[in-house]
């Protein structure tokens, strides 16, 4: 056993690091941004590129693992089920108020947002990295989306925006958060998200179940503290019970073709 795992890591260590240093998302990776939403940015995309002529194979490699296009799928999936709910609130004549969590640049919210339905639409996308809130403040234009920083986890500053601006979410997101918060810290969050939303709001997380290429972003990946990039796995039957405990009414578990991404929504009383 021991003897397989020195092979083990000798591959991921000596071989397998070199290669995916010459491409643009494994070297990102490997030097601390692994979780960051520059990189889930960059696997949206879906552009290789390297920085020598065999990394842009080996990047291209990257993303078309099973994990980066389960991640383009839950972007996609991310997209229909906020516009179903602009949908719904049009026809209430109520305009969709979204607060994004740990957002990132949210290019699917900057995809969303279309000449038809700008009008109906406000968004508060709040995260505590400076370079991500950049590219998407580039990215989003004369769109109506807010970028500010906030740490999710003190969120005075959004309060005082909110009571300032009279401004209350009607949808409280949170995707590529949940996975990196212990039990406590994320029922934490929850609660705070279900008393922070106006009523019959839609509070939608997606967080993850498994990852087909765990072994790998384990292994190999680093985020920005240098640790190595370990995530928090939750079967659909925790985050149901989360759910239910939150009092939060139709709640909906499913899970993707890939048995990554967990997509959970429930909405408040009315």
């Amino acid at each position: 056993m021991e003897y397989m795992k020195k092979i083990e890591n000798f591959f991921y260590n000596r071989i397998l690091r070199g290669l995916l240093f010459t491409s643009r998302l494994g070297r990102k990776s490997m030097m601390g941004y692994a979780d960051s939403g520059i990189n889930f940015d960059y696997i949206y995309r879906n552009s290789p590129s390297g920085y020598i002529k065999i990394g842009r194979f080996i990047d291209k490699i990257l993303l078309n693992l099973p994990s980066a296009r389960a991640t383009r799928t839950r972007k996609d999936v991310i997209i229909k089920m906020l516009q179903e709910e602009i949908t719904r609130n049009k026809e209430e004549k109520k305009i969709t108020r979204i607060l994004d969590l740990a957002s990132g640049p949210a290019r699917y919210i900057v995809e969303l947002i279309k000449e038809e339905n700008k009008d109906w639409v406000e968004v508060l996308c709040v995260d505590i990295d400076k370079r991500a809130l950049k590219t998407g403040k580039e990215l989003a234009g004369v769109k109506p989306i807010m970028y500010r920083k906030v740490n999710v986890f003190k969120m005075e500053r959004y309060k005082k925006f909110s009571e300032k601006k009279g401004w209350k979410p009607n949808v409280i997101m949170a995707s590529g958060l949940y996975e990196y918060l212990n039990d406590e810290d994320a029922k934490k969050l929850l609660k705070e998200s279900v008393a922070g939303i106006d009523r019959n709001g839609l509070i939608f997380i997606v967080a993850q179940r498994n990852n087909p290429n765990r072994k790998l972003i384990e292994q190999l990946g680093r985020v920005k503290s240098g640790e190595a990039w370990r995530l928090f796995y939750r079967a659909p039957k925790v985050l149901k019970e989360w759910l239910d405990e939150a009092d939060l009414r139709n709640a909906e578990v499913t899970v993707d073709s890939w048995g990554m991404y967990t997509f959970c929504k429930g909405r408040t009383g009315g």
